[in-house]
């Protein structure tokens, strides 16, 4: 290392305390604090030394050079916000070189060829780097100016072509106009008439004195007569009035009348002085048709609030009555005229609390609220309690938002009643055979006993015995049709049919089920098929009623000769029972209603059934009393087959 490297090392704060007092008795920096003075200086003491530390590395020295230069630039930078120009800069780096000379010099310091070298190389670069961004600047100048004038002739360039394309779109909008345009210059000649003014008037342009407009285009009042100039608008507008929405009838060369609405107002120059007149007019002969169509719709609607048998009514935001029908002003008990204008709370105080939260949710959401149920008492029924069936709906605006409401009140007060009468009278009827069915069961016990001792009697003549069998295998039926009898009412009345659910193997029931139905039908086959953990808690002779009822269906409604298969599948914490049968499938219209009571179809299988059609409703309810549920389907293809899924354990008790 050179002495150049040691001064810069060993007496830098001496280097800069020099540079200091050079910048302030050379440079217009009085009054401004050390660290504005010196500024990028320390920086760039610290790079030199690091430039002369290491002068072969060629990477290095590159790498330094982009320091060198960034440093530069930030002290550019800050001179010239400072007021310095480019001459000010460079000797100003000038005066670094000689304060770093002369402190060598004054110490005794031996110069080395290669430092200088480096030392000038590095205090050029960096001088070099401030001309260059400066002369840099001067073109980025030149070069912003050339552009601001190439951007002000566009500018210029683009105003003219966006006047020609105004021009032209006024001219466009003019011509397509649905009304129309007429204009007068000055001297009140015709100079614009646009295509709807042509089709208005039935006549194009004509280039015609004030004096003359009235016979050319047919101008008249509503009675067809002539009008005076004086009183023609375009005219008006000439001498600076302005007319607005005034009814004119122009009776073209066709025979033809039209109304058309009327503005007409003058034009003025840009220094204020008459330029002419401008006419426009729009055709309301749709717009008097389509109000006579209005007046008569409303006349109609009017007439079916008359007349409707459902109470109407539209409440605005406040509340407040706009329209009402007749019927619900008779169930309210005030009149249509005491009723509109008033709120709710002054007309129907008794219901206004339990009313006005729907109109204010159908108000905030505009979503309708539909086929609300309410009992009170109304003065139409002399304050006796009334049912009625309302409805809220939103009348909105164009933009979809909410402006009133209206309601219907249905009165089915008659209909409750009448609903009423028949549920007492389902009850009454499910009562009494609950009733019978329990108080046959012991005179049926007795029949059933006595069938049974004469079965033993080993001294029977064969034609008794076959009496006695008759007798209890009918007995039997009789009591399996009472047993479904009680388990409807029990079903409809009595919350359900209950259970007693205790540990049971489904696989070992559904094998007892299916040897007893082989027994009873010899003929039929009868398949098992058992998978899995079938183990639960279930009621064991609830499943088995379950069991012997869907597969008694499957015999009743399958034909000979086809197999029957129950199927019994864990599945988790629930089981799946299925029965599959052959035939012709249930049609689609009777498979929603399968489950409901009395429904019986028509047998195809061994022997007609004799039951009440309450098999498959009583297996619905067993199931939902286990919390399963049954389900069915039917195809052609698959044939049809009976789903029941059971959980393992069962919640309810008997």
């Amino acid at each position: 290392m050179g002495a150049l490297a040691d001064l810069l090392a060993l007496r830098r704060e001496d280097i800069l305390q020099r540079f200091e007092r050079e910048v302030l008795a050379r440079f217009p920096l009085q009054g401004q604090p050390r660290s504005v003075i010196r500024d990028t200086l320390p920086q760039l003491l610290d790079e030199l030394y690091e430039l002369l530390s290491n002068p072969s590395s060629a990477e290095a020295s590159s790498a330094l050079s982009g320091r060198m230069r960034q440093t530069a630039r930030r002290h550019r930078a800050q001179r010239q916000a400072l007021g310095y120009d480019v001459t000010q800069i460079v000797r100003e780096y000038g005066a670094v070189r000689d304060c770093i000379l002369g402190l060598l010099e004054e110490t005794g310091g031996v110069l080395v060829l290669a430092e200088q070298r480096a030392l000038h190389r590095g205090l050029d670069l960096a001088m070099g780097d401030a001309v260059a961004d400066s002369e840099h600047g001067r073109d980025e100048e030149r070069r912003k100016a050339e552009e601001e004038r190439a951007a002000m002739w566009e500018r210029e360039r683009a105003a003219r072509a966006e006047a020609e394309r105004q021009r032209a779109l006024l001219e466009g909008i003019i011509a397509q106009s649905g009304d129309a345009i007429v204009v007068a210059d000055a001297q009140g000649v015709l100079r614009i008439f646009n295509p709807e003014a042509e089709r208005q008037h039935g006549v194009g342009l004509k280039e015609l004195p004030p004096a003359q407009w009235v016979e050319a285009y047919g101008l008249s009042d509503e009675e067809g007569h002539p009008l005076p100039l004086e009183r023609v608008p375009l005219y008006r507008a000439l001498l600076g009035e302005h007319v607005r929405d005034e009814l004119l009838w122009l009776h073209r060369p066709d025979g033809t009348r039209l109304p058309v609405s009327v503005t007409a107002r003058p034009l003025l120059q840009p220094d204020g002085t008459p330029g002419g007149a401008v006419f426009s007019a729009r055709d309301i002969a749709l717009r008097r048709a389509l109000a006579q169509e209005r007046e008569e719709a409303l006349a109609l609607v009017d007439t079916l609030l008359a007349t409707i048998p459902v109470g109407l009514c539209c409440v605005d935001k406040d509340l407040r009555y706009v329209r009402i029908n007749p019927a619900l002003a008779a169930i309210n008990g005030i009149t249509e005229e005491q009723t509109l204008g008033r709120t709710l709370w002054e007309v129907v105080p008794h219901v206004a609390p339990t009313v006005e939260p729907h109109y204010r949710r159908v108000l905030e959401t505009g979503e309708p609220e539909l086929n609300v149920e309410r009992a009170h008492p109304t003065p139409s029924r002399g304050g006796e309690p009334g049912y009625y069936l309302e409805s809220y709906a939103p009348v909105k605006d164009r933009e979809g938002r909410p402006l009133m409401v209206a309601t219907s009140v249905v009165d089915i007060t008659d209909l409750k009643r009448f609903e009423e009468q028949l549920r007492q009278t389902a009850e009454f009827r499910e009562r009494f055979l609950g009733i019978v069915s329990h108080d046959l069961r012991n005179p049926l016990s007795i029949i059933t006993l006595s069938a049974t001792l004469l079965l033993r009697q080993e001294t029977l003549p064969e034609r008794a015995l076959r009496l006695a069998q008759r007798i209890s295998l009918n007995a039997e039926q009789m009591a399996r049709m009472i047993g479904d009898l009680l388990d409807l009412t029990r079903g409809r009345l009595g919350g359900g049919i209950p259970i007693t659910p205790a540990p049971c193997d489904l696989g070992s029931l559904g094998r007892r089920v299916v040897s007893e139905l082989e027994v009873a039908h010899p003929a039929r086959e009868l398949r098992l098929e058992a998978h899995g953990d079938l183990q639960g808690q279930w009621d064991q002779d609830r499943l088995a009623q379950l069991l012997g009822n869907l597969l008694r269906n499957a015999v009743d409604y399958s034909p000979e000769g086809t197999p029957i298969t129950l199927a019994l599948q864990a599945e988790g914490a629930r089981v799946r029972i299925e029965v599959h049968n052959q035939g012709e499938p249930i049609p689609g219209e009777v498979l929603p209603g399968l489950f409901e009571p009395f429904r019986r179809g028509e047998a195809r299988g061994s022997s007609a059934t004799s039951g009440l059609g309450l098999g498959l409703y009583i297996v619905q309810q067993i199931a939902a009393a286990h919390g399963g549920a049954a389900e069915a389907r039917s195809t052609r293809e698959e044939g049809t087959v009976f789903t029941v899924r059971l959980p393992r354990v069962s919640s309810r008790r008997e």
